[in-house]
Formats: structure tokens, C-alpha cells, sequence
């Protein structure tokens, strides 16, 4: 009768240490995504504002932001469910892919029906700005010194 009290100890433990595991991983995808994308962001903004006008300025601004935010939210669930077993945390993650890219194609669907943005401004400062977030956050996940499988 003491085996399924040990075994539970010893899947607890492991659970532990695998979502400590991925509370450092998801902080370092979060920081290597976002510094490169605010960078971007920054450089879109401006290049909109030259190449357009000051009224692209805002709409830059609200894409950039949108992108940010948007793309930040995938390492922020993977840290709020790091304490789950690894299986609820990968389909957490996945969840919140789909989700996230139906949310943006929602919003451009409807920023553009309803005119309130030029969409192409809207469109250029998402893409890049989400593009150099992803590939941030993939760099820093490459990098991290973090075993992704705990023994």
C-alpha cells in the first residue's frame, strides 16, 4: 500500500523540477523575443513614419504593440502552467498558437471591414515585429543551457 504514496512523491518531485525547468526556459524565450522585437518595433515605427506620414505613425504603433503583446503571451502560458505535467504544458502551448494566430486574423478581419487603421501599415509593422519575436524566441530556446527533459 506504500508503493502508490512513493510513486506519487517521486511524479510530484519530477514535476516539480520540470516546471522549474520550464519557468527558466520560458523566461529566456520571453527575454530573447522581446528585445530583438522592440528593436524592430522601433525601426517600423520610424520607417513608417518617414516612408508615410505621421498618420501611419499610430497605426505602426498599434501593430507593433499588438505584435508584442501577442506574441509574448505564448511564453508567459508556458510559465503560468510550468507547475502542470509537460504533456498539459506542450498542449497548453499549442492551444494558445491557435489561438493566438486566430485572434490576429480576427483583428485584421475587422480593422479592415471597419477602416479604422490602414491595414497594409498595420500588416507591415505586425509582420516583422512578430516574424524577430519568433525567431527570438527560438534562438533562446536553442541556447539555453536548460535540460528540457528532467531524469
Amino acid at each position: 500500500m506504500n508503493e502508490p504514496v512513493a510513486d506519487a512523491t517521486a511524479e510530484d518531485r519530477l514535476n516539480e523540477a520540470v516546471g522549474v525547468q520550464v519557468k527558466q526556459v520560458s523566461g529566456a524565450m520571453l527575454r530573447g523575443g522581446l528585445v530583438p522585437a522592440s528593436v524592430v518595433a522601433v525601426v517600423v515605427v520610424v520607417l513608417a513614419g518617414v516612408l508615410a506620414g505621421g498618420a501611419a505613425i499610430g497605426t505602426a504603433v498599434f501593430g507593433a504593440v499588438v505584435a508584442l503583446v501577442v506574441c509574448a503571451l505564448g511564453p508567459l502560458v508556458m510559465r503560468w502552467t510550468a507547475s502542470s505535467a509537460p504533456v498539459v504544458v506542450m498542449g497548453i502551448a499549442m492551444i494558445s498558437l491557435v489561438t493566438k494566430l486566430a485572434v490576429l486574423a480576427v483583428l485584421l478581419i475587422v480593422l479592415d471591414r471597419l477602416e479604422l487603421v490602414d491595414t497594409r501599415i498595420f500588416a507591415l509593422a505586425l509582420g516583422p515585429v512578430a516574424l524577430v519575436f519568433v525567431l527570438g524566441e527560438t534562438v533562446a530556446f536553442a541556447r539555453a543551457k536548460i535540460p528540457t527533459i528532467a531524469a
